[in-house]
């Protein structure tokens, strides 16, 4: 429908339940008043639009003010009311309001599921080592936190926003919804269950020996230190790198029959790939190699400086091997947990499985179905063809 200022008034004032039926089917409302403006977006806000306003002068002030986001097309008095100002006159700068929102967004998402993941990553290892009254050295907290966490975190957010087409999907808006969630419970999971398994397996070896708690000395870092220790540490390096890459969602190509070979590219493309920022991929591959290095044959001063208790020098290659292994099956699983169960199969294929649109926050879906089914209203189908 095309609607005028008049047929706006006439409609909110005598027919006010067919106001959401129009404002859902409405594709043009032209010569209306500032105060209408502001009341059309408001009705599109009731019924569950996002709705984005571009206008250029003082009669749009109040309708910049309403709308979700308000962009000012000029300098004049509407850049005062409008949270955006765009250089280019034109309304192109609306996709990249809506690309640069979901970037941030996704990215938000993203850098608070890896916090709460690392987190709770580091409390199993915690939990565990309690278990014979060991912990993480002093030295062993300072690394992961400062080298690790800290730099993963501050380059998290440098990757830019996808410069092509927009994507049909919307990504998520809360934190509480299934997908998240069901990450963060998945990995967690899966996080548990190699901690442990690295735990029970480190006791087979005939090198290995138990840790023997000293009341004496308890205070000291030095007896906190043994193999168990080292076998957590290590792994539990590995998965804070797993989580930093998972959750750093992105584009890996544009060719769409390379992205599927690269499972990984499941994920809805919001941002760019992480190849683009170097600041995140030269922290990642710094990491893996200090880990690795860790794993394998770390110098006398690594040992020292972590309070270490590694294996003997003959028997480290080997069981470095494992724990290199560990991690790989670590990031394999991660990524399948992520980018096939979470992003494929949950916030793709079943995210509107069980939608039901009559309880809806999204009241125009309703309606759109109403109009869609009610033989009164003009069927889409024929101004399409």
């Amino acid at each position: 429908f095309a609607m005028d200022g008049k047929t706006w008034a006439i409609v909110r004032e005598y027919f006010p339940d067919l106001l959401p039926k129009f404002a859902t089917r409405g594709t043009i409302f032209a010569r209306i008043s500032p105060d209408q403006k502001t009341s059309l977006v408001a009705e599109l806000q009731e019924i569950g639009y996002y709705v984005a306003m571009c206008g250029d002068g003082a009669n749009d002030c109040g309708a910049l003010k309403s709308a979700h986001a308000g962009i000012s097309l000029s300098d004049a008095e509407s850049s005062v009311a409008s949270p955006f100002t765009s250089r280019d006159r034109t309304i192109d700068c609306v996709p990249s309001i809506i690309r640069e929102g979901r970037t941030a967004l996704v990215t938000s998402f993203g850098i608070f599921k890896y916090m709460a993941a690392y987190s709770l990553v580091q409390f199993t290892s915690v939990l565990i080592l309690y278990g014979i009254d060991s912990n993480l050295t002093d030295m062993q907290f300072l690394y992961i936190d400062l080298c690790m966490i800290s730099i993963f975190a501050f380059f998290f957010g440098k990757t830019e926003s996808y410069e092509g087409p927009l994507e049909r999907q919307t990504p998520l808006n809360s934190l509480i919804a299934l997908s998240p969630v069901v990450s963060l419970a998945l990995h967690l999971m899966s996080s548990i269950s190699i901690q442990i398994f690295g735990w029970y397996q480190v006791q087979t070896y005939d090198w290995f020996q138990p840790f023997n708690y000293s009341e004496d000395s308890s205070i000291s870092d030095e007896t906190l230190g043994c193999h168990q220790n080292y076998t957590i540490f290590i792994i539990s390096c590995f998965q804070y790198i797993t989580l930093a890459v998972v959750f750093s969602k992105g584009r890996f190509a544009t060719n769409l029959k390379f992205r599927y070979l690269l499972f990984y590219i499941i994920g809805a493309p919001y941002r760019k790939t992480i190849f683009s920022n170097r600041g995140f991929l030269i922290a990642l591959v710094i990491n893996l190699f200090i880990t690795i290095y860790y794993a394998l044959y770390p110098a006398d001063f690594a040992i020292t400086f972590l309070q270490l208790i590694p294996p003997p020098r003959d028997e480290m290659l080997n069981f470095g091997v494992f724990l290199v292994s560990m991690g790989m099956i670590n990031f394999t699983l991660g990524l399948f947990i992520e980018q096939v169960i979470v992003e494929f199969v949950i916030f793709k294929k079943l995210r509107y499985r069980f939608h039901d649109i009559e309880k809806s926050r999204k009241k125009f879906l309703s309606i759109e179905n109403y109009l869609r089914l009610n033989s009164k209203w003009p069927p889409l189908s024929l101004y399409n063809n």
